[in-house]
């Protein structure tokens, strides 16, 4: 048997370098041809930004409960444990809902009515911090520069406020599809749950025969990976604000439980989350005096360095398997792109597209070693969940 021709054009697939730049060429109006007709495809983007965040509500909530579902399945019906799971979730929130809400409430609205006053405390203890100090007059000259630099963006916010006076109902719009997801997410991670089985059986009939092993194992790399992070998000979330709250009340700071909830909530963004919150606390704790700053900022950055070093290593692992800078440049890149939703969601969108483009990358390599063997053989081209986690 004869061996392969080692070609370019064989190795691409075509029968000769014709067959490649008609390929390319017929790729690119295609593309061209898409782009003139986008609007046929407006009524199917409506349609998909309607349905796509109560599936992705739905998502989190499956992997938060489903690992509890299995677990309950092996003493009772599958179905039975869904109910019961969410049954008990329901219950637990319409007690926190009891018990908490009024104390959070009452301080968001004193907060918010309080912080200008606050804010303008706190300038005049800087202020006269300066004024005693050789540096006055550079803080002065810097002080007019940002107060010209804060009219001007007043101004701008002002023209922007008054254009989006007419936008009520795309504020209406925006409302009622959050209340569409928070109602329709519950339900349809209901039935993700209890059909899970039959989901995937489904989803695997429509596989190619050649494709169905890589596809189960990256479906298996990519629930593991973000079940993982997901549900080590939530539970850290959680640790961190019944730790946060009673040591901040501990210390006396005011509007600590907003506090805390909002470190909690927010922690879900890494790196910039906790700083979103420290701002205006640190703010808060000035206005009381500079012993509350130095009692404040040893209860942050202490539980900051056990949220980080102890509870989120122990939660979630080291299953992502990413360095502390492609964290930061891919929360960079997803808020450019997604904003809001790229930030809380760009790593388990990055850790998706990674595993896709890993298995693209190793089946090239394949398909070099079929060609090129002779000439030296990539090595590790066997995609398996293990090989990919280790």
């Amino acid at each position: 048997m004869n061996p392969p021709k080692k070609n370019w054009i064989q190795f691409l697939g075509g029968k000769n370098l014709i067959f490649s730049f008609v390929s390319i060429l017929l790729g690119a109006a295609c593309i061209w041809m898409l782009s003139t007709i986008s609007f046929i495809f407006a009524p199917l983007m409506t349609i998909v930004s309607i349905i796509i965040k109560p599936i992705i509500f739905a998502m989190i909530l499956y992997y938060i409960f489903n690992p509890i579902v299995n677990r309950l399945e092996r003493f009772i019906p599958r179905i039975w444990g869904v109910s019961l799971v969410f049954i008990i979730v329901i219950g637990l929130l319409t007690l926190g809902g009891i018990l908490i809400y009024p104390s959070i409430a009452t301080q968001t609205a004193e907060l918010i009515h309080q912080f200008p006053k606050i804010w303008d405390d706190v300038q005049d203890i800087v202020q006269k911090f300066i004024d005693s100090t050789p540096l006055a007059d550079m803080f002065n000259q810097s002080k007019n520069s940002i107060d010209e630099l804060w009219t001007k963006v007043e101004s701008y916010a002002q023209v922007y406020l008054e254009k989006g006076a007419h936008g009520v109902g795309s504020l209406f719009s925006a409302v009622s599809t959050t209340l569409i997801t928070l109602i329709t997410g519950p339900i349809v991670a209901f039935f993700f749950i209890k059909d899970k089985k039959n989901l995937y059986s489904y989803s695997y009939k429509l596989i190619p025969p050649v494709f169905r092993k890589d596809f189960s194992t990256i479906i298996s790399i990519i629930d593991q990976q973000i079940g993982d992070y997901l549900k080590g998000q939530v539970v850290a979330s959680i640790i961190l604000g019944i730790i946060d709250w009673p040591l901040f009340l501990l210390i006396g700071l005011p509007f600590s439980g907003v506090i805390a909830l909002s470190a909690a909530i927010l922690c879900i963004i890494p790196y910039f989350g906790p700083f979103i919150v420290f701002i205006p606390a640190i703010i808060i704790a000035l206005q009381v005096s500079f012993v509350m700053v130095i009692k404040f900022l040893i209860v942050w950055f202490s539980v900051q360095l056990l949220h980080s070093h102890l509870i989120l290593p122990r939660v979630m692992g080291d299953r992502l398997k990413m360095h502390p800078v492609t964290i930061l440049f891919v929360l960079l890149v997803m808020a450019e792109l997604l904003g809001l939703v790229g930030v809380i969601f760009g790593i388990p969108i990055y850790c998706v597209v990674k595993v896709l483009i890993t298995y693209l990358f190793r089946l090239l390599k394949r398909r070099y070693n079929r060609f090129f063997g002779k000439e030296g053989c990539y090595e590790d081209v066997e995609f398996t969940k293990e090989s990919y986690l280790k």
